[in-house]
């Protein structure tokens, strides 16, 4: 008699064909054979997990088989009526429809419903006799199994309107034949004997976050018809098992990315052969000792231009070759600073690596498809045997195996990746398939570049990061310049408690010198004081002016005598306006005066920031750079290697003018502005004049009322940095010193603004503690929605909420509003940028939710039929498409200006 469980269909391809389906045991029995050979093969180290379980390392077969059979659970959920009616047909080999049931969860969610209400209690299931502890077992795997599409099963789920009496008893007959096939057939003698012991329930649910990536891979792998043809034809599943499932799944398997095996480090050299003399910091990283066992973490903080980013991978390199990471992932606060060090670890990754292996170098960030040099890298699958490498030198170029990014989700997988920290953070937020992000984190090193650009929202994220790295052994280095105590102190027992797994803290030095080489592993922390280099000591001067006109003054003086100048606003509107009065009272014209914010569509941005290289880059010189004037906002502080003769900066807290006043005359030139090359024996002098910051703030007052910032000329400044306390910490401070001078005030600066035990006059304390209010609430609204790893996978943290569900991001904003700029050409609406590829993207732009309200009525837009169906094609479901002429000067936006209404 022909099982019940035939009768329904895991897999279908709707037509004319009733048969064209691939049955549901078979469809399990395929994902089960996938994650049997991954564990087999100790692929994503998923061996090394079912270790940590309780199988020893030479169990792996058993392991391989316990994860298939639970597996073969997986899509239980399919069997509910209401999902087969899914697929229309006619065949009487399948059940038919029951139009009482119907179809309102998810199968995967339906999956744990039929478990938890049904087979749970159906003594036919259970392998020996009835034990408690193994029902916890099963609430543990069945919670990782359902949760194979990225999200954990919904709880309260309507299994009862899908499923009726006869597909619950095929679901049982089913699980009674998954049963023989593995204890009878595969020699699973029995329950294991750790499923009985209460520890190894403890360490199943903390791990259940990283096996579930695990289920999530078996089930992709399983689901491809390219391995696995569908099969309609009844047999028994031990047949299907050894001579269908397994024989498709070793080869679905084996095009899965191999994995790079590490060089062993011999030296600075041969990552970075230009490197004649090493830094102080690049020495520190080459010669500290490194524990034997254990994660670390490591915090190097000195002056830009003491060559972090080099240190950082010395010493991971070193970390690697011995055997604490497997790879890395580089985290940079914006898509633009990720740009600019992916090329930069594109020249050198591949020296981590021995000469014949082929690691993956992945940019993970949401534009990161529209970056050609990192487009370009990407091999196709049936190609990557080809030998890429020029000459065998592998920093010729670089490569990324196209799996790890026919999907952002498996992008953290890659064995190097550079993006933002938003990619590392989704890892421990509930956002779908985070397992998968948190598996590719593991046995990786994190590289956390300008980690004083976050707000507080975010360093709670990251704290959450940091420990949850240092529990599953993984390492990190920290990049910054300018590190509050009180910051350094959070991150350090952030990474402390996941070492110790205690929450207990560290006691941290607040008289510290800068530079700065900090590592803290579970024998001890060690802070030790190191010098930096004598090219990148400096000093600049500090000047004020308190009116406009007094800056266009400065800047037609600097005209006149053939320099380069910018002036970095605090908000877009004060740059677009102060951008036209110089035009207008200087009567420059767009050779000589640009415009940078970051209200421009992407191919405008783009394009001004090409130019704003090439005017001031490190390989600019005098016929470029001479009587050029930028008018920027906070885009210009990060990532672009830019060098001013003269600066004007409205003011901001100390730390943002340290990093303002670091593309002031960054590089060594001549007094006409052309580089002057260096080498070994010969450190060429600047022969411009001493750099000047001038300092565009209110009138200086020694006790300022509520209304400091209410001037007209400050009031963007006021709503932009919140606790105006700061910014008189920060003006109190650079007028008595007068200068600011790196790296002997690093520390006195930053602590004079940021120190805990500071007090501000009576007129800003209002603002003043408000604002530490917000950053309170922003640091608790962040702790509310990152995971609890303790616990087992599931949604019962957050009252069954998941991702879209609930509010959660990896930065606190305020409501955007996507535009996309586009123009009618007959009968056809079609996207502003040009380009041939992306063209929608690079026609892209964002505004506040608060403006679009006060302009959007005298803007026009696509009328509500055409955008609908243009929403549709361009996959953006709440776009607003914007209409310009390209004839004439739009009234809203344009090439010079961008997005100009306020």
């Amino acid at each position: 008699m022909l099982e019940s469980f035939y009768k329904y269909w895991g897999k279908c391809q709707q037509g004319d064909q009733s048969d064209n389906y691939h049955l549901l045991a078979y469809h399990n029995l395929d994902v089960a054979a996938c994650g049997y050979h991954i564990v087999k093969n100790n692929h994503f180290n998923s061996a090394e997990l079912f270790e940590q379980i309780g199988f020893s390392s030479n169990e792996t077969e058993t392991a391989a088989l316990w994860f298939a059979y639970f597996l073969a659970w997986h899509d239980i959920g399919k069997f509910a009526n209401g999902f087969q009616q899914l697929f229309k047909h006619n065949n009487p080999h399948l059940v038919a429809p029951d139009p009482a049931k119907s179809y309102l969860t998810r199968h995967d969610s339906l999956g744990h419903w039929l478990w938890k209400n049904y087979l749970m209690q159906e003594s036919e299931i259970q392998l020996e006799h009835y034990n408690y502890n193994i029902d916890q077992i099963y609430n543990i795997w069945l919670l990782i199994m359902t949760g194979h599409h990225g999200k954990p099963p919904i709880l309260d789920a309507k299994g009862n309107l899908a499923f009726n009496s006869q597909d619950k008893q095929a679901s049982l007959d089913y699980i009674k034949a998954i049963n023989k096939l593995f204890i009878v057939d595969n020699r699973l003698a029995g329950y294991h004997t750790s499923f009985f012991d209460k520890k190894f329930r403890k360490i199943l649910s903390k791990l259940s976050w990283l096996i579930v990536a695990i289920t999530v891979i078996s089930d992709w792998l399983g689901s491809n018809e390219q391995f696995f043809p569908f099969c309609s034809k009844s047999m028994e599943l031990s047949e299907y098992w050894a001579n269908y499932a397994l024989a498709n799944a070793e080869k679905s398997v084996a095009t899965l990315p191999k994995r790079s095996s590490i060089t062993p480090f011999n030296g600075i050299k041969n990552l970075f052969p230009f490197i004649e003399k090493p830094t102080p910091l690049q020495q520190q990283a080459l010669s500290c000792q490194l524990t034997n066992i254990g994660p670390e973490l490591f915090i190097m903080e000195d002056v830009t231009g003491a060559g972090k980013t080099e240190a950082s991978m010395i010493l991971a390199h070193r970390l690697m070759a011995a055997g604490k990471a497997h790879g890395i992932y580089i985290g940079m606060p914006t898509q633009a600073t990720a740009n600019g060090i992916y090329q930069r670890t594109a020249e050198v990754y591949g020296q981590l690596y021995q000469a014949d292996s082929h690691p993956s170098l992945v940019l993970a960030h949401g534009a990161s498809y529209m970056n050609p040099t990192f487009t370009q890298t990407i091999i196709n699958l049936d190609n990557i045997s080809q030998q890429k490498y020029l000459n065998n030198d592998n920093s010729a170029s670089s490569e990324c195996n196209e799996w790890f990014v026919d999907t952002r989700k498996k992008s953290l997988l890659a064995e190097v990746g550079v993006g933002t920290l938003d990619q590392a953070l989704m890892a421990v937020m509930p956002f779908k398939h985070q397992s998968l992000r948190l598996l590719g984190l593991r046995h990786k090193l994190l590289i956390l570049d300008e980690v004083h650009a976050y707000d507080s929202y975010m360093v709670k994220l990251l704290e959450s990061l940091l420990h949850n790295h240092a529990s599953q052994g993984g390492s990190a280095i920290i990049l910054t310049a300018t590190l509050p105590f009180f910051l350094r102190e959070k991150l350090l027992n952030a990474f402390y408690s996941g070492l110790t797994s205690t929450p207990s803290s560290l006691t941290v030095n607040t008289d510290l010198p800068f530079p700065l080489f900090t590592q803290l592993n579970q024998k001890s922390l060690v802070e030790q004081a190191i010098e930096t280099r004598d090219e990148v000591k400096r000093q600049v001067k500090i000047d004020w002016i308190d009116n406009i006109n007094s800056g266009i003054e400065k800047i037609k003086s600097t005209i006149e005598q053939g320099k380069i100048i910018c002036w970095i606003k605090n908000s877009v509107a004060d740059a677009i306006s102060l951008y036209q009065q110089i035009q207008q009272n200087l009567h420059l014209d767009t050779k000589q005066i640009l415009l940078f914010h970051s209200r421009f569509a992407y191919c405008d941005r783009l394009a001004i920031e090409q130019k704003t290289i090439e005017w001031a880059g490190k390989t600019s010189n005098h016929t470029i750079r001479t009587g050029k004037v930028i008018i920027a906002t906070q885009v210009i502080e990060q990532s672009l290697d830019l060098d001013f003769d003269e600066m004007i900066s409205d003011t901001a807290p100390i730390d943002l003018l340290i990093q303002r006043a670091g593309r002031l005359q960054r590089h060594v030139r001549d007094k006409q502005g052309n580089i002057k090359p260096s080498t070994e024996q010969n450190r060429p002098i600047d022969d411009r004049n001493k750099p000047i910051l001038t300092v565009f703030a209110p009138t200086w007052d020694d006790d300022p009322s509520e209304d400091w910032l209410d001037n007209p000329e400050f009031r963007n400044t006021k709503y932009v940095y919140v606790n105006h306390a700061y910014l008189w910490f920060t003006q109190r401070v650079l007028r008595e010193r007068g200068v600011i001078t790196m790296p002997e005030d690093a520390r006195l600066l930053i602590e004079a603004v940021y120190r805990h035990d500071l007090e501000p006059p009576e007129g800003l304390q209002e603002a003043f503690y408000q604002a530490l209010g917000q950053q309170l609430g922003q640091s608790s609204q962040a702790k509310s929605i990152t995971l609890n790893f303790n616990k087992c996978y599931s949604r019962e943290q957050f009252n069954g909420e998941w991702d879209k569900e609930i509010e959660v991001s990896t930065r606190l904003s305020k409501d955007n509003v996507d535009l996309y700029l586009a123009y009618q050409h007959e009968d056809k609406i079609l996207p502003y940028s040009s380009s041939s590829e992306y063209a929608w993207e690079q026609s892209h732009l964002t505004i506040s939710a608060s403006k679009w309200a006060r302009v959007k009525n005298d803007i026009p837009q696509l009328d509500q039929q055409h955008l609908e169906k243009l929403r549709q094609q361009i996959h953006r479901s709440n776009a607003i498409i914007v209409l310009i002429k390209l004839e004439k000067e739009s009234s809203f936006y344009t090439k010079e200006l961008g997005f100009y209404l306020n």
